[in-house]
């Protein structure tokens, strides 16, 4: 947005602009000279002149004054913690009326710079600002919607209306509601109201209006010519409109040719009908026949503005009353614009390297990241004599230690990586190779060309030329490849092979910078090259570009939002709102590096602006990485967007807190009874162990019907992820359902040990000498003697009664004569005799049973007995001492050992290791959500099987790295027993059917 003053001086007129690009130009219009221009900072908000000065408010928080008509610096007339929006000089007195951005309205007076009154917590940020001809009275915009008139001496607030747009920010305001007082007496003060403009008298507090029934946009500025006869409004579609006050009607009318909307207007002062105005692209126009005066000339002008008249009236208030007169042709006069060529005022965005270009900064930071801080001094003085240097800091001082170079050379860029420092200045570059500091090497560019960026890291130093191309070279000098963009680069950032160029590839369309981002990435001598756009907001520039700690492209735009490029995503997500961190609306965050993998971003807090001052040296804060969701408040919003950052970026040591977040989002919808929320979240997770997990909750929480729902996605899983690779994945792939990789070398079998227990006999069932006559056939063949399972006669454990289909059972062999390859070879006749004789199910020799007590002995799967567990003898023989190892909560229904390991089933749903010589559970292994009722181990691999229909494969790496392989699920009942050999797993399920399963092939 650009701001237009026009003035007289020597006879000659000039206009004064100023706008988004922070240059302040002094136009000469009758010579048609170039114009002179002072960058005042990154941004100029408003201008105005008095005598031989002017006075522009900049971004940084100030108002600058400059020398008319040189432009030369002058010194600060203030400073505050917020932006000036607008500055207002009163016509006869020598005061000015300032805008804040800070919710306040001042009174200063010119000569010395102090304060007559200051407004405060107006509520919400001052807009525009108004004083009358005598200082008498104020008024102000706000962005409230309210238009407040103050009486100057007794501070007192006279009247307040509600009128204007609400908005929260001068930036974020569309409409400037600009005010102005009548010039000769200021008793009526003009403001805009939606398509009218309101004349308000300020002393019967009456109001009139002026209408143009042409004009249905609403009216942002406006302004009464200088003898008060006339008042110009413009719109926000570039509608112009002029009145005569006496006579409150149209004088003319006027339209821009782009429809564009104005933010500046000024009558010459001369008389001559004419007006100069401004459009929000940076077009500066004037428009003639405005009036019906006549010009006066400028030596007439010049005698009357060297001393105030009688009147009242200074230099820039002329009279022109005495030079009314009717024109002719009334009807057929119309204002027409005559556009003047003095270029576009708005310009592309400039470079946004970090700060190393912010020319008026002296000192100033020329690099500020992650490896270090180059400073410079004394690069804005013109003194031969004034030393000019510049310092290199290293945040860690064991890396490098601190470097101080004499600039002889001027260089006014610099960058530092882990490599090598680069200086440049428009011509030539320096770099220095930081192993080796004493080899520094130069390159000079043709005369033709202007280095304008500069960008190194730990592999490379690149810079790029006005004429768009970018040269890269190795740490020590050798020159490796040259690259060209589309387009005026604006800021340029390395990372070991790749860099990053952003560049302009349009011009600048409705306010919207159209920036490129491009990433090239060097392979020896070979470049590749990938488009990534831009992620700016509206109306917004760039405020840095960057790599994270470990390479994934990052930007920040002036809208403070910060995005990264997941090279997985491919896209830009937005990940932090440093607006949501600062203290007030001027405070601003200067970012220094991202740390991806510990989820943080480092960044300067700068109070009032966007970059970081000398002294108190600034301190780096870590702001979260967080993407901006709805209602971040919240507890569930929190772990929705820690879900969604985990899920996207490479942080480390967050697969734990995955699973503990995911689960949490789970319970809350379970919790609330929103099952279907639940579902769907399990469903965009896609994680059989979290599925499992979530399994389990829902049975304890007693949810049949999501139960159900979870088991036929777990299936659905384990279908769509059947051809996946058997590969490790990342925490939140889903579970690898690829084919199990057999070992290559041949089965041995574990050592054969004595192991027995006794059978679980419910009271209310069959007694003992029932239960040892049932079930099994006692030819049954010899299978592995070490294994045992423990049987439990509840049916309900064990089978559901469910129809089978007729295509299950042409999938499967039905075994009409079932026979047990697992159970223990039979007992000989004679063992049969003495089980009869005894009546007693307890085998004959059981080194694994707790010592019977004398009041009889208990079961070690009781229910009921606090020391029910497994018991078994030591190996050695010659040690008689038994341990009970404790540690299921349920009842151990199966398990297996070899000499090492004791693994054991349990109706808690979990899998437990036990180390055999020193009984310690070393190992706890959970993923059924129901009882486990076999396991078989062998050779590096274990397969169990669960009450929840479903069969796991295990890799057994060591007693404590056992990682789950395989799900494997399609029985419609419990699976009661599993086993397996190199080729083959074998499951028999309560739902009547035997599933032989060929490991390689799947089938």
């Amino acid at each position: 947005m650009c701001v237009i003053l026009q003035m007289e001086s020597k006879g000659l007129l000039h206009f004064i602009t100023c706008g988004a690009d922070g240059d302040v130009r002094i136009w000469s219009v009758d010579e048609m000279d170039d114009p002179n221009h002072t960058c005042v900072g990154e941004l100029a908000l408003s201008v105005c002149q008095k005598d031989d000065k002017i006075y522009t408010s900049t971004g940084n928080n100030e108002i600058q004054i400059l020398t008319h008509p040189a432009g030369e610096r002058d010194g600060v007339f203030t400073r505050a913690t917020d932006p000036f929006n607008q500055i207002v000089i009163c016509r006869n007195k020598n005061f000015a009326a300032v805008a804040g951005e800070g919710m306040s309205v001042t009174l200063m007076d010119l000569d010395t710079s102090v304060a007559k009154i200051s407004l405060s917590d107006l509520g919400a940020p001052c807009l525009s600002v108004a004083i009358c001809p005598n200082a008498a009275k104020l008024a102000a915009s706000t962005g409230d919607g309210k238009l407040r008139i103050w009486d100057v001496e007794s501070y007192s607030l006279l009247k307040e209306i509600s009128c204007f747009p609400k908005v929260n920010s001068f930036a974020n305001a569309k409409n400037l509601c600009r005010l102005d007082f009548e010039p000769k007496h200021g008793e009526l003060l003009a403001y805009p109201l939606k398509n009218v403009v309101k004349l308000l008298n300020t002393t019967t507090w009456a109001e009139e209006e002026l209408k143009c029934p042409e004009v249905d946009a609403d009216f942002s500025v406006l302004q009464y010519s200088s003898c008060g006869k006339y008042l110009a409004a413009a719109s926000l579609k570039g509608d112009f409109v002029i009145w005569e006050t006496l006579k409150k009607t149209v004088f003319q009318t006027s339209k821009h040719d782009a429809s564009n909307a104005i933010c500046g207007l000024m009558w010459n002062p001369k008389g001559n009908g004419e007006i100069v105005y401004t459009d929000v692209e940076g077009q500066v126009s004037i428009m003639s026949n405005c009036s019906r005066l006549q010009p006066v000339d400028n030596e007439e002008i010049s005698t009357e503005v060297e001393k105030v008249d009688e009147n009242g009236f200074t230099e820039n208030d002329v009279d022109f009353g005495d030079f009314l007169e009717e024109e002719k042709n009334e009807d057929t006069d119309r204002a027409s614009p005559e556009v003047l060529d003095f270029g576009t005022l708005d310009s592309p965005d400039p470079d946004a390297r970090s700060v190393d270009e912010i020319e008026h900064l002296d000192p100033r930071y020329l690099c500020w990241n992650d490896v270090g801080v180059v400073k410079g001094y004394g690069l804005n003085s013109g003194d031969e004599a004034n030393q000019k240097t510049i310092e290199v800091e290293f945040h860690d001082s064991t890396f490098h230690n601190s470097m101080m170079l004499q600039n002889f050379q001027d260089y006014t860029m610099g960058s530092i990586g882990k490599g090598a420092l680069a200086v440049a200045n428009s011509s030539q570059i320096m770099v220095i190779p930081l192993a080796v500091s004493n080899k520094e090497w130069y390159l000079k560019v043709e005369e033709y060309e202007e280095i304008v960026l500069v960008a190194a890291s730990e592999s490379m130093v690149c810079f790029a030329m006005s004429n768009y191309l970018v040269r890269v070279a190795t740490i020590f000098g050798t020159q490796r490849g040259i690259v060209s963009v589309p387009g005026p680069p604006v800021c340029m950032a390395a990372f070991k092979n790749a860099l990053l160029v952003a560049y302009h590839a349009g011009p600048v369309r409705n306010s919207d910078q159209n920036i490129i981002i491009k990433l090239f990435k060097f392979e020896g001598l070979n470049v590749d090259c990938f488009e990534l756009g831009s992620a700016l907001g509206p109306e917004s520039t760039l405020y840095w570009l960057g790599f994270s700690d470990i390479g994934t492209p990052g930007m920040m735009d002036s809208l403070g939002m910060l995005s990264l490029f997941p090279p997985k995503c491919n896209t830009w997500i937005p990940f932090c709102d440093t607006t949501k961190h600062r203290r007030s609306p001027g405070d601003g965050f200067f970012v220094t590096t991202i740390f991806e993998s510990n989820q943080t971003i480092g960044a300067i807090r700068c109070k009032g602006t966007v970059y970081p001052g000398f002294v108190p040296r600034p301190t780096v804060c870590e702001l979260a990485i967080e993407p901006p969701f709805a209602e971040t408040a919240t507890d569930k919003t929190q772990m929705e967007m820690n879900m969604f950052t985990w899920s996207n970026l490479n942080i480390q040591d967050t697969e734990r807190k995955y699973k503990e977040t995911a689960l949490k989002i789970f319970a809350l919808a379970c919790k609330n009874d929103l099952d279907q929320r639940a579902f769907e979240f399990m469903q965009l997770v896609g994680n059989q162990q979290i599925l499992n997990l979530g399994l389990k909750y829902t049975t304890k929480l007693n949810k049949r019907r999501l139960s159900e729902k979870l088991m036929d996605l777990a299936a659905v899983l384990q279908e769509e992820n059947g051809d996946a690779d058997d590969t490790p994945k990342s925490f939140h792939s889903v579970v690898s359902t690829t084919e199990m990789q057999m070992p290559a070398q041949a089965v041995i079998k574990p050592r054969v040990g004595k192991l027995s227990i006794s059978k679980l006999t419910p009271k209310t069932k069959k007694t003992k000498q029932e239960g040892s006559q049932q079930d099994f056939e006692t030819n049954a063949p010899i299978s592995n003697e070490n294994n045992l399972s423990a049987v439990n006669s509840q049916d309900s454990l064990f089978s559901e009664d469910q129809s089978v289909s007729d295509e299950t059972l042409k999938a499967y062999e039905v075994v009409e004569v079932p026979r047990n390859p697992f159970l223990k070879k039979q007992p000989t006749e004679k063992a049969r005799d003495d089980l009869n004789e005894t009546k007693s199910l307890t085998p004959i020799f059981n080194p694994f049973l707790k010592k019977a007590k004398k009041t009889g002995s208990a079961s070690p799967l009781s229910l009921t007995d606090k020391n029910a567990g497994i018991s078994y003898e030591t190996p050695d023989a010659k040690q008689k001492s038994t341990e009970v190892l404790i540690g299921h909560t349920g009842s151990v229904l199966c398990l297996q050992y070899d000499d090492k390991v004791i693994i054991s089933g349990s109706s808690d749903g979990t899998v437990r290791v036990w180390n055999v010589h020193t009984g310690e559970m070393v190992n706890t292994l959970i993923h059924h959500c129901e009882a486990v009722l076999h396991l078989r181990f062998n050779n590096g691999m274990m397969v169990t099987c669960s009450k929840d229909r479903s069969i796991a494969v295990w890799d057994m790496v060591s007693q404590s790295e056992i990682s789950i392989r395989r799900v494997l699920v399609g029985h419609r009942a419990a699976v009661n027993v599993v086993d397996f050999d190199e080729k083959y797993i074998v499951s028999a399920s309560g739902d009547r059917t035997i599933k032989h399963i060929d490991v390689f092939c799947k089938q």
